[in-house]
């Protein structure tokens, strides 16, 4: 078959979920026998044309200029190049801009993987809601076929009469760093007793509940996001205490996998979207997970760790340290539910063979 990955900013991942999926599964696509292209935007900071086997087109992408106009434009460019290329199979990561071009899209060939209720997001709000809510109705009936990474995702999206499957994200399993303390230490980080949080800065992440608990817990906590947003600028005003670390974004999964594997507890807010590939990696290092309750994290822990849903609740449960016979048995749970449900090459033949029944 010959593939097309669209509506992601492409490969290598600098960016977030949809640029890994798009990484990590293409390379075995290739491996398959299959050729496949990923689309990725011009001012991509890696100029490479191929990886792994995978071939690389850059798009026009004029973004930084024109804001969000600017990925309408990028959509509509890669979806143009793509019709004009032609493809056995034309997969789309998502609809929140590219569904306005829905219409273009070959339907008999056309897979999209519908990520989040993307209007249910705290920061869309309005009008806004309102064309998302339409963005994904058209791209819901545009497709032939409809992957949701979450099983609660697939029954939601069940009202559109489309045929939907159930593909979730992937992760990869991480055994401790013997050098973990060196490297936290190398990059200006606690070593030993404190909590980690590791997502985008927004209301729906419950990011607020996260620094509320912590501050007032006295626990410590590294937070890695990027709080230079207006939203995130306020967070920084309202909680300033001495035990909360504002290290910024990091990318550098060596120092990412030291956090978590060196952290109590790895606190996860994240409330809308499906499968979120930041709890799956924590899950992957062997955490111990303290997750906003909701049926998306629900479905994904399967039990592991705890629940909680306001700041008093995470507050009493970072009081609760495991102990170390606790800590291992749960860590050794959690990467065998990655490796048997979440691992990269089992979700790479799901879509192959979700694949093939549309040709």
């Amino acid at each position: 078959m010959k593939i097309a990955v669209l509506g992601s900013r492409g490969i290598p991942n600098r960016y977030g979920g949809f640029e890994e999926m798009a990484a990590q599964v293409s390379p075995l696509w290739v491996k398959a026998g299959h050729e496949v292209v990923v689309y990725t935007t011009s001012d991509h900071p890696d100029k490479v044309e191929e990886l792994e086997g995978v071939r690389i087109k850059h798009i026009f992408n004029p973004e930084r200029t024109l804001g969000l106009a600017g990925q309408f434009i990028y959509d509509l460019l890669c979806i143009l190049d793509a019709r004009r290329e032609g493809f056995d199979i034309y997969l789309q990561l998502g609809y929140t801009t590219s569904g306005s071009w829905s219409f273009l899209w070959p339907k008999k060939k056309t897979i999209t993987n519908m990520d989040g209720m993307e209007h249910q997001r705290a920061k869309y709000k309005g009008l806004l809601s309102v064309f998302l809510k339409w963005s994904e109705r058209r791209a819901a009936k545009r497709s032939q076929l409809l992957v949701a990474d979450n099983p609660e995702i697939a029954r939601y999206l069940a009202k559109y009469n489309t045929s939907t499957q159930t593909i979730t994200y992937g992760s990869h399993v991480v055994d401790k760093h013997e050098s973990a303390v060196q490297i936290l230490e190398q990059a200006g980080l606690p070593t030993d007793n404190f909590h980690i949080h590791i997502g985008r800065v927004q209301p729906d992440n419950h990011v607020w509940e996260i620094l509320a608990a912590a501050e007032e817990s006295g626990e410590i906590l590294v937070t890695i996001g990027d709080y230079s947003t207006r939203y995130g600028q306020r967070l920084r005003k309202i909680f300033n205490a001495k035990n909360l670390h504002f290290p910024g974004t990091i990318y550098d999964k060596t120092v990412l996998n030291a956090l978590r594997t060196q952290a109590v507890f790895y606190l996860h807010g994240h409330s809308v979207g499906g499968t979120n590939p930041a709890l799956l990696e924590a899950m992957g290092c062997g955490s111990m997970i303290l997750a906003h309750d909701n049926p998306f994290n629900a479905s994904v822990l399967g039990g592991l760790g705890a629940l909680w849903s306001d700041e008093e609740g995470l507050k009493e449960l970072l009081g609760q340290r495991p102990t170390a016979a606790v800590r291992a048995e749960q860590a050794e749970i959690a990467k065998a539910r990655v490796k048997d449900y979440f691992n990269w090459s089992r979700i790479a033949e799901q879509y192959l063979e979700a694949m093939a029944k549309l040709l």
